[in-house]
């Protein structure tokens, strides 16, 4: 029989793993070493559980339930969110539990009536509603469209616990349960790596309900969320981190991606890349065709500008280049700086396509020259491009 896991005292892990995911949201988030699917197990007078899992893996998450509990019934159920990698074993544990009171926000029961079809006598809590469950009192905070409707945290005010649902969440998949039994780099850079490509759309209500949260002042011993490591050490660094999520803060760094065949574009980005890079301004250059969206987005996140290039294809940009685009614009990015380059053979306005999709994203296009070149840039168009980049990297680092 699978296990609980404790927490603190009267609350239990009784999540899953799943070691095979490779592919997070379809295949938007691809991740490397799997992910987990956390659900919570609170033992006092009443029996609570936050959040079910995955529908594949509800009978793993009941046997850990039961293992603490036996054949006591559960009393509550807390629908924190609707999206099936937290909710798709709801059914299956009610015909278990089927005299457990689900609580969920208003946003909640409509999704989850409209994703199961079944009512089952839902209550509906907004945000400081409380419940107690005897020695517990549970307090809900709301945070909706972060990222859907409905996203709400559960915080047991006794223990101090935050239960954060898909907040702080980070694909860390093993058995050290636990922030500090990994590096605070680590920890930090995997919650970038989930919010670059979960959340990032969301940054202005996230800065606003961080802000909240701080309001109440909420003595905070450990936020457990939905996906990932228990958060009980690096609490702060995580929170100074992701208000700087939430406000696009930017390094000195400056993101280039390009699409090319004949290595036209690629010569460009080189050569951009040099003039940056060998001017104090760090550097990433990606060829998007073979490279993880994951890693793109997480590094667009918190650089100062991003650079777009793409060779011409029937009289277009590349269309992963274009996709890139269309993703960005849904980003609401703000206070980047932006340019686009390629090379072209008989279409010109390639390039002027690009910077027109980065300014509709919401980037600011650098003050530069159109970088488009017919064909082969030649050494001097190479050198050009170089200066160029020097430009660029003192503009960064007057920002």
């Amino acid at each position: 029989m699978k296990q609980a896991i404790p927490i603190c005292e009267h609350m239990y892990w009784v999540g899953v793993h799943d070691f095979n995911c490779r592919h997070f949201h379809g295949n938007m988030f691809p991740i490397e070493d799997g992910a987990t699917y956390n659900s919570y197990l609170i033992v006092d007078e009443q029996i609570t559980v936050i959040d079910t899992v995955e529908e594949e893996f509800i009978d793993i998450m009941l046997e850990r339930i039961q293992s603490v509990i036996g054949d006591r019934p559960v009393d509550n159920i807390i629908v924190q969110h609707g999206e099936p990698d937290h909710s798709g074993g709801f059914l299956k544990f009610m015909q278990v539990y089927p005299n457990a009171q689900p609580y969920a926000s208003n946003a909640g029961v409509n999704i989850m009536m409209k994703q199961y079809f079944k009512d089952f006598d839902y209550k509906k809590v907004k945000t400081m509603d409380e419940i107690c469950t005897g020695g517990y009192h549970l307090t809900f905070i709301e945070m909706p469209l972060i990222h859907w409707p409905d996203n709400m945290m559960t915080y047991v005010k006794e223990a101090n616990i935050l239960f954060s649902n898909d907040a702080f969440g980070q694909h860390i998949a093993g058995y050290d349960l636990f922030d500090d039994l990994h590096s605070l780099s680590k920890c930090i850079e995997k919650a970038k790596e989930y919010y670059a490509n979960i959340v990032m759309p969301y940054g202005e209500r996230v800065e606003k309900k961080l802000k909240e949260i701080l309001a109440l002042q909420l003595p905070i011993k450990m936020i457990a969320p939905s996906h990932g490591v228990i958060w009980r050490t690096y609490i702060q660094e995580l929170l100074d981190a992701y208000m700087e999520f939430a406000t696009f803060a930017g390094k000195d760094k400056v993101v280039i991606i390009y699409e090319s065949i004949w290595r036209h574009t690629q010569k460009m980005a080189e050569a951009l890349a040099e003039g940056i890079g060998t001017n104090g301004v760090s550097v990433k250059v990606y060829k998007e065709s073979i490279t993880s969206s994951t890693l793109m987005m997480k590094e667009i996140l918190d650089a100062k500008a991003v650079l777009i290039g793409s060779g011409c294809y029937n009289n277009d940009m590349a269309s992963n280049i274009s996709g890139l685009l269309a993703k960005l614009k849904t980003c609401h990015i703000k206070g980047k700086k932006a340019l686009g380059f390629g090379s072209y053979g008989w279409f010109g306005k390639t390039v002027f396509n690009i910077n027109e999709k980065l300014s509709e994203a919401g980037f600011t296009l650098f003050d530069e020259e159109t970088l488009s070149i017919n064909y082969t840039p030649s050494e001097n168009d190479l050198n050009r491009y170089i200066e160029i980049g020097e430009h660029i990297a003192n503009a960064i680092k007057k920002q």
